[in-house]
């Protein structure tokens, strides 16, 4: 069956589907053991509900979800205001919307461990931020407003908890703002006079309290402070599960280090966890539960009450040995589509669809449902075989129907496999948050995804099952492609829907410094017998040759490369060099670049960038030739000093040896590395001697952390702290300390102009205590603080120069800012004067 009549298929289930609380994940449901089973069964009869709401992935408190989802077994859910997308990243190069995604699906994976559900908002992490004026100022305060209030009338949660106080005591502005919203969304989500346009299809809903979760982190006498204090209330979520066989807070831990990206390991404890929640609005409970006078029964809703019989009788007659033995009394619960009746109320049938009572029939019938593809990428319009299986492992009587495939009875333990050939009917699309251009606020469209994680995978297998011949059920399980790696064993991908060609300059930036440069765009075909026509669109001003090149037959994953050449200009204006490839039968476009992102913790994902490239005419100069490179935590810088006309090479702190690096001109450390990579401690020393010999050496930001593989009093030739300064407005004008310092004049004369067009920020862990060998260069500010003069410093030492600089290179020079390119070609050019150490 073609995928275009799957698609009407799905049409008509999606509004009936059993979506369990991960029905977006695009990781298939793991099959849960008997235990887990009656784990979930017991949650059906609790419908209490709590939303804890953070500004970043990485705020959330996983132990307080884990004993909310687990020990109270209330619907719990985290809504992150942003993706985390202005962080940095501990475990490889992906920045910006790349490290969004990550984080993304590391939440996803964390809510998978400890029980609870995930929410976004729209708003874009642009960095550190000092205080919620600023966070506003960017986001557009009731933007972000109306997201928060759209996810709470959503999920409809009787209490909201906050990570953060709205004062500047929570430390990071976007911090602050999290829980101003969170307060402001409590007043508003019952009011149908705030956001209506949201109130048709959501209505209204007032939760009950709102909490403020404190921390010992921030005040280590919290129990003192709470003790006196009516208005602080204590839970215990140390306690112990015998059916999952963890403690939550052992849950936690595990939850907690899914955060990788962001190096949050967490440990697994044990025993008495006390957690400080104080009221900031709502109902003032009568005794320590802060759930006391809510109604968690099916008795708060009506016709509740036949369900509460049946839930009550399913948990007494579970039979821990034959779980299907609870097949009927669930399909009591469960509506007959087929004649389009259902036993209880719409506002039932949400409840019992938002508690997964699809996929508890599925789990525990013990039937295994699998999709597989014969591809990983499917090109839009292309074919592909999707190899469809069941196995019944248990002796319920199933039966299984998918559009024309009818198995009247499937049998114990034999699989039953049937391959289908289908057409990838839909156009290719990345994560729905990233389908616009977007500044500080993501663009979305369809504001039924607002507030989501994911949205629903490309490709689903949709079937219908029946048990005992009384009520079909669907399930939706996404499309998987499979293979057995040597190492690993079994992994698992989605299957994503792509464009027929992915269009890959090799860099997004391209630095005109003279006629004749050029750049090649390589072509990979994701489907065979790719024919067509690549063609270029220069900015104004701009000649680059050729227009177009021809395409023929090229085969799926072939690669092809094709050298585009600067032969002109004319008052030439930044701008943006884009790519289009259109098919020999004009049915195909692309002028997108595929990328993909691998990492074992997280299901692989797909994401696109715009086929274009950033064409700057900058006037620099470098006298380096030669350039080492150390690895840090992962950044883009080299490539951009190959933009400058210098040979990059990379140097293994572990085994360099001071002969194999003075072929170098420079030698730039990058990001964290004196965090994460154990060489430095080794390599440290010969790389003073290099400088002391006549290198030079441009050590980027590093954090002072427990990591260091150095005391910060170390990593230079002469001491300096490292502190957590950071100039987080990017307009700040700099003030030049010394300005005849040849770093600011040789071989480019360094102005206030070269800061123009920065992003993010100016820079971040700047230097304090310095000694005096050292020469400041540049202070900024942010407005209302003092100047800091930490971020850009520097040292001659024996022959050579030393320099340390917190400033944002590694977001400045992908983003393809001339003045950044400007100042770092200074900082690797050859210290001109020979002279003695000072």
């Amino acid at each position: 069956m073609h995928f275009s009549t799957r698609l009407a298929l799905l049409a008509f289930t999606l509004h009936i589907a059993p979506f369990s609380p991960h029905a977006s994940a695009q990781r298939p449901p793991a099959q849960p053991n008997a235990a887990e089973i009656l784990h979930k069964m017991q949650k059906l009869n609790v419908l209490g509900s709590v939303l804890y709401i953070v500004a970043h992935p990485d705020d959330e408190n996983t132990r307080l979800i884990a004993w909310l989802a687990n020990g109270k077994k209330v619907r719990t859910a985290d809504l992150s205001l942003t993706r985390g997308d202005g962080g940095q990243n501990l475990i490889g190069p992906e920045l910006g919307d790349a490290l969004g995604i990550i984080r993304t699906q590391e939440l996803m994976e964390a809510r998978r461990i400890d029980g609870g559900e995930q929410f976004f908002t729209r708003a874009v992490d642009f960095g550190f931020s000092k205080n919620a004026k600023e966070s506003f100022e960017k986001w557009g305060h009731d933007e972000v407003l109306s997201d928060v209030v759209r996810v709470i009338r959503t999920f409809r949660p009787d209490i909201i908890i906050t990570r953060f106080p709205p004062t500047r005591e929570a430390g990071h502005g976007h911090h602050e703002a999290s829980a101003i919203l969170a307060e402001e969304a409590f007043k508003l989500a019952g009011d149908s006079t705030a956001f209506p346009d949201q109130v048709k299809s959501l209505g209204v809903w007032q939760p009950r309290r709102l909490f403020f979760n404190g921390s010992t982190w921030w005040k280590k006498n919290l129990a003192e402070i709470a003790k006196p204090d009516s208005g602080w209330y204590t839970v215990d979520v140390g306690g112990y599960d015998p059916l999952l066989g963890l403690s939550y807070t052992e849950i936690a831990g595990r939850s907690r280090s899914l955060h990788k990206s962001q190096g949050f390991g967490a440990a697994e404890t044990r025993g008495e966890m006390l957690e400080y929640l104080k009221l900031i609005a709502g109902d003032k409970p009568k005794g320590a539960d802060i759930f006391e006078g809510i109604d968690m029964t099916w008795g708060r809703v009506e016709g509740g009450d036949e369900v509460m019989k049946i839930t009550t009788s399913l948990l007494a007659d579970y039979d821990l040995r034959s779980p299907q033995k609870s097949i009927p009394k669930l399909l009591e619960l469960y509506p007959d589509f087929s004649k389009r009746q259902q036993p209880f109320s719409p506002k039932v049938w949400d409840i019992l669809e938002s508690k997964g009572i699809g996929s508890l029939l599925v789990a525990c019938s013990g039937i295994a449902l699998e999709a597989k593809s014969d591809a990983q990428l499917v090109a839009h319009g292309g074919s592909y075989t999707m190899s469809v299986s069941a196995t019944k492992r248990s002796d319920v009587r199933s039966f299984i129907n998918y559009g024309d495939v009818v198995v009247d009875s499937l049998r114990l333990n034999v699989p039953w496999e049937k391959s289908i050939v289908s057409t990838a009917g839909s156009n290719a699309a990345g994560p729905y948050w990233l389908e616009k251009p977007h500044t500080t606020l993501h663009q979305v469209q369809d504001t039924g995804l607002v507030g989501q994680a994911v949205s629903s995978p490309d490709l689903v297998y949709s079937p219908r099952l029946k048990f005992d011949n009384i009520k079909e059920i669907y399930v939706r399980t996404p499309l998987v492609y499979k293979w057995v790696d040597r190492v690993d064993g079994e992994r698992i991908r989605p299957v994503y829907i792509t464009p027929v060609a992915s269009i890959v300059p090799e860099r997004n930036t391209w630095l005109i410094q003279e006629l004749g440069s050029s750049i090649d765009v390589d072509v990979v075909a994701l489907t065979d017998n790719l024919s067509g026509t690549l063609a270029c669109s220069a900015p104004k001003g701009w000649i680059v040759t050729p227009t177009s090149v021809g395409i023929q037959g090229m085969k799926r994953d072939e690669r092809r490369s094709f050298t585009f050449q600067h032969t002109g200009s004319n008052k030439p204006e930044p701008g943006m060099l884009q790519f289009l490839f259109t098919s020999a039968d004009g049915q195909h476009k692309s002028n997108k670049t595929l990328h993909e992102i691998d990492y074992p913790h997280i299901m692989p994902q797909v994401y696109y960038t715009p086929a274009e490239v950033k064409m700057i005419p900058l006037d620099v100069k470098t006298t380096a030739k030669t350039v080492g490179y150390i690895k840090g935590a992962g950044d883009d810088v080299p490539q951009a000093i190959e933009q400058l006309g210098a040979t990059v090479d990379f140097i293994e702190p572990a085994t360099a040896t001071l002969e194999s690096i003075t072929k170098y001109d420079a030698i730039v450390v990058g990001i964290r590395a004196y965090n994460n990579n154990q060489g430095m401690k080794r390599f440290n020393p010969v790389l003073m001697k290099y400088v002391e010999n006549g290198g030079t050496v441009v050590v980027q930001y590093t954090t002072r952390t427990s990591d260091m593989v150095l005391p910060d009093s170390l990593i230079g030739p002469y001491p300096f702290k490292l502190t957590r300064d950071r100039v987080t407005v990017e307009e700040a004008p700099p003030t030049f300390l010394d300005a005849k310092h040849p770093l600011l004049n040789t071989p480019n004369t360094i102005t206030t102009a070269d800061f123009d067009g920065w992003v993010q920020e100016r820079g971040l862990y700047f230097c304090g205590s310095l000694d005096p060998h050292y020469t400041p260069l540049i202070a900024w500010n942010d407005p209302g603080e003092q100047p800091l003069n930490g971020g850009l410093i520097t040292c001659d030492y024996g022959k050579g120069r030393y320099v340390y600089t917190g400033i944002s290179f590694f977001r400045e020079l992908p983003a393809g800012v001339p003045g950044a390119y400007r100042l770092f070609a200074n900082l690797i050019s050859k210290r001109e004067d020979q002279g003695n150490q000072k």
